[in-house]
């Protein structure tokens, strides 16, 4: 298992927040996740805790196929709970629309079976 799969199954046990399609300088989304994140009193992610991978890791890993594919260069910015005001969190995920990794996967994982 190389690092990218650890990396992405210590996401997927740890049900990390994910921002599904991060664009443009991904330090200026890190800042401005943790500048909402701290306004929300929801708490702080430290630079080297957010995870960056792409749709290629993606499919790769989870043995994505067709429709379920996402596009190899798709951006992909997560981060682990730790730390976090949870039951803020989970409403500030509502708001930005973006998901648990755990339940991106599964997701994907039950439409594979179909």
């Amino acid at each position: 298992m190389n690092i990218q799969n650890k990396v992405l199954r210590k996401a997927y046990e740890g049900s990390y927040y994910t921002i599904i399609g991060a664009g443009g300088d991904l330090q200026e989304c890190k800042d401005g996740y943790n500048e909402l994140l701290e306004k929300e009193e929801i708490g702080h992610v430290n630079d080297n805790d957010f995870i960056t991978f792409s749709g290629k890791d993606m499919n790769d890993e989870f043995n994505l196929t067709g429709d379920n594919r996402y596009p190899d260069d798709l951006t992909f910015l997560a981060f682990p709970l730790d730390n976090l005001n949870i039951s803020k969190l989970a409403i500030f995920k509502l708001k930005m629309q973006d998901r648990w990794f755990d339940d991106v996967v599964d997701n994907n994982l039950d439409r594979e079976e179909r």
